[in-house]
Order: structure tokens, then C-alpha cells, then sequence
């Protein structure tokens, strides 16, 4: 009996072996991904300029935009997504001090700055300082080399569409800082420490350079 298995063995193990490989991921699409930044500045702004602002009355009213570093396509990056084994809600500090519950989603996983980097990704379960979205997305707070100097010490945060194919590009140009940055009255989630990048990324929205 065990003889007769044997073959079958060997070429369950075999066809496992020579199963075909995920697909390779379609090239970036340069052009889009800039559109979609362009989209992404006019609707931020535009957002600050209006009612629903988190700046006071009185910077409203001198608002001419929000400071970005150039856009950079080089901070368009291939990530791929670990998902958590359970999707524990943890308590996570904010600005004031304050716990925010978040949905630990899993990790994105990238190379960037000559190294392998990971970000664990959130699913918020309703977020002030945070702009709300009808549609699911990962959100990933972070610090940089640039947190406390060219941007936000407390960190910027990304909004990704969900993929069903656990394949993400992130575009760091459209990191944005949280609204706790314009006003004391909101209170804003913190980065967790895994989430801090010994790298300077120098892309997405930044605070305004000292002289302009």
C-alpha cells in the first residue's frame, strides 16, 4: 500500500513545487500617480480654505495653501501587505495625551533608503484630526528624519485604498499632516515607535521653511 502512494506523493510535492508564481506587478504609472497628487493638493487646500477648516478664523483668512516638498515620483513605492493573524484593537496615544482605540490591520512591507522597511497599517474605527472616508482604507501614521525639523515632530499619516491583492504602491507625496498641527482643540494619534524610519522622506506635505 505504502508503494502504491509513493508516486502520488512525489507528484503532489512536485506540482506544489511548480505551481505558477504570483504575476509580477504592472510597472508604475508615473504620469497617473502625479495626476492623482495634483487631485490630491487641490482637494486639500481647497479643504482648508472652506468652512469645514482646522485653521482658525483668523489663518483662514490669510490661507494661500499649504507648504509641500516637490513631488518626487522616486517616493512612489512597491509595498506589499502582511496581514495581522487577528485584527486586535489597540489602545494608542494621541497629542493630548488621550488613548484612541485603532484596528491593528497588518504591516506594508517596502524598500526605501537603501533598506527593507515596514509600517504597521491601521483600520480606524473613527478618527478625529483625521479626514473621513466613505470608502475602507489603511491608515498608517509614521515619522521620518524630517519629524521635528521639516515636518511635524508628532508624525504625518497615509490613507491607502484597500487592495484585494495585497499589492500597494504608496505615494509619500501624499503623506499629510494631521490637523492637531493647525489647532490645539484636536487630538491626533501618534505614530507607534515601529513606525518610525531612520530615513528622510522628503516628499508629502511639510511645514513652512524658516524664511518663506
Amino acid at each position: 500500500m505504502l508503494r502504491s502512494l509513493f508516486p502520488l506523493v512525489v507528484l503532489a510535492v512536485w506540482a506544489a513545487g511548480c505551481a505558477a508564481p504570483d504575476p509580477p506587478a504592472p510597472p508604475l504609472d508615473v504620469t497617473a500617480a502625479r495626476a492623482a497628487w495634483d487631485t490630491w493638493v487641490a482637494r486639500r487646500d481647497s479643504l482648508f480654505a472652506s468652512d469645514a477648516s482646522p485653521l482658525l478664523p483668523a489663518d483662514r483668512a490669510a490661507f494661500a495653501g499649504l507648504p509641500y516638498f516637490p513631488y518626487d515620483s522616486a517616493w512612489v513605492i512597491r509595498a506589499a501587505f502582511v496581514p495581522a493573524v487577528r485584527a486586535d484593537t489597540g489602545r494608542y496615544p494621541t497629542s493630548t495625551g488621550e488613548l484612541r482605540p485603532m484596528v491593528v490591520a497588518g504591516q506594508l512591507v517596502f524598500q526605501a533608503g537603501g533598506a527593507e522597511r515596514r509600517l504597521v497599517a491601521y483600520q480606524p474605527t473613527g478618527t478625529p484630526g483625521v479626514p473621513a472616508e466613505s470608502a475602507p482604507r489603511l491608515f498608517v501614521p509614521f515619522r521620518d528624519i524630517t519629524s521635528g525639523g521639516e515636518t511635524y515632530g508628532g508624525g504625518r499619516y497615509l490613507d491607502l485604498d484597500l487592495q484585494p491583492s495585497g499589492r500597494y504602491a504608496i505615494d509619500f507625496n501624499q503623506a499629510y499632516h494631521p490637523y492637531c498641527v493647525y489647532a490645539d482643540a484636536f487630538s491626533c494619534p501618534l505614530p507607534p515607535p515601529e513606525n518610525s524610519m531612520e530615513v528622510a522622506i522628503t516628499a508629502g506635505e511639510r511645514l513652512v521653511a524658516s524664511g518663506g
